[in-house]
């Protein structure tokens, strides 16, 4: 009688999978009221990600914090992607944001963000990013704009995209 062979799936929560792969996470954040700053947020994260059943694991870090004072708040966040196969391009990434309430309706905010591939058979890319957001809400209504451009893209030399996109909302 031919044996019936059962795949193992583990998924995280919320998460799904194919065969073989799987994922697990944690991070631990917190306040800075803790240590006597008030505004300040922060936290650290690490998972692990199996490609599939021939591939090691990915190691994937980062670290973050947040500062908020009067209408402002700034950002920073490291990551870190070490891929567990040795022909894949770990990736290295550094992004800073800030964002200013300039009264109850509109806000506007400003990012960066670069990415290092550090490809094993290549030379190593860096990923630029930089985009810009604007909301205004006047009562039940909100319009929003973003304008966002990357050099780079996804590792490959030279490639290039930009996305604007503009939103009108109404609540009810």
């Amino acid at each position: 009688m031919p044996q019936e062979k059962v795949l193992e799936q583990k998924n995280s929560d919320g998460g799904s999978s194919g065969v073989g792969q799987g994922a697990w996470d944690f991070a631990l954040t917190g306040a800075g009221d803790t240590f006597g700053m008030d505004g300040l947020a922060w936290g650290v994260g690490y998972g692990e990600a199996k490609a599939g059943s021939q591939n090691g694991d990915d190691e994937h870090t980062t670290v973050f914090a947040n500062y908020s004072f009067g209408p402002a708040t700034i950002g920073a966040q490291r990551s870190k992607i070490d891929k567990g196969v040795l022909t894949a391009s770990d990736e290295t990434t550094e992004a800073w944001g800030i964002a200013f309430n300039v009264n109850d309706d509109l806000s506007i905010s400003y990012g960066e963000r670069e990415v290092e591939f550090n490809k094993t058979a290549a030379a190593n890319v860096t990923e630029e990013g930089e985009g810009i957001a604007v909301a205004y809400t006047m009562g039940s209504i909100k319009i929003a704009g973003n304008m966002n451009e990357v050099n780079n893209n996804d590792g490959t030399a030279n490639a290039k995209d930009e996305m604007t996109e503009i939103a009108l909302s109404f609540a009810f």
